[in-house]
């Protein structure tokens, strides 16, 4: 029976069958998402192997290094964050499964949005073609009335009209055109 290798299978915290051989398989290709994904948005108890126990809401897990992201919350306000990192987790123990801070789980890092009136916008929008005009860059409204703008057909800018808001495929032209909006002077209406 030459050829056949002994195998000793065990199961890890994610749900994992760890093959022992020397030919193991990355835990990425092993890794049950739908496990993985039970955690998020749930409190839990991480135990590492410096027998520490994290306590907090689970942000995100990384499926690859299996980092879990956990928030301790104070009230309603986001107080600590922790990164555990996935090869010193020894056990997962869900203590809440009510996702109670999902929401405020999701917000965590977004960018702060600011209010803009519509006549402001207008006025960045108008600021922004004249600009991308004098520097001979074809702009067209686009036409789902969304206040978007488009360049070449390549390219689209979303209100507020920032280097953040510029969307395309082509990275030449959305490196060339956030160059541009990042070049805006301030004082664009004087030119004239």
């Amino acid at each position: 029976m030459a050829g056949i290798v002994k195998r000793d299978v065990e199961e890890d915290y994610f749900g994992n069958n760890s093959i022992n051989t020397k030919s193991e398989i990355h835990a990425v290709f092993r890794n049950d998402p739908l496990k993985l994904l039970s955690y998020v948005h749930k409190r839990v108890e991480v135990y590492t192997s410096d027998k520490k126990c994290h306590l907090g809401w689970v942000k995100t897990i990384d499926p690859v290094s299996e980092n879990i992201v956990l928030v301790q919350f104070e009230g309603d306000i986001p107080l600590s964050l922790t990164m555990v990192m996935g090869h010193t987790i020894e056990s997962i123990k869900i203590v809440n499964e009510q996702p109670i801070f999902k929401a405020k789980l999701d917000r965590l890092f977004l960018p702060k949005t600011m209010e803009v009136s519509t006549e402001e916008l207008l006025r960045q929008k108008m600021k922004l073609k004249t600009w991308l005009n004098k520097n001979r860059i074809p702009v067209e409204d686009t036409n789902n009335n969304s206040g978007e703008l488009s360049v070449a057909n390549a390219l689209v800018i979303k209100p507020p009209y920032g280097v953040e808001e510029c969307f395309s495929t082509n990275e030449i032209i959305l490196g060339k055109i956030q160059g541009l909006i990042k070049a805006l002077p301030n004082d664009l209406e004087e030119w004239d």
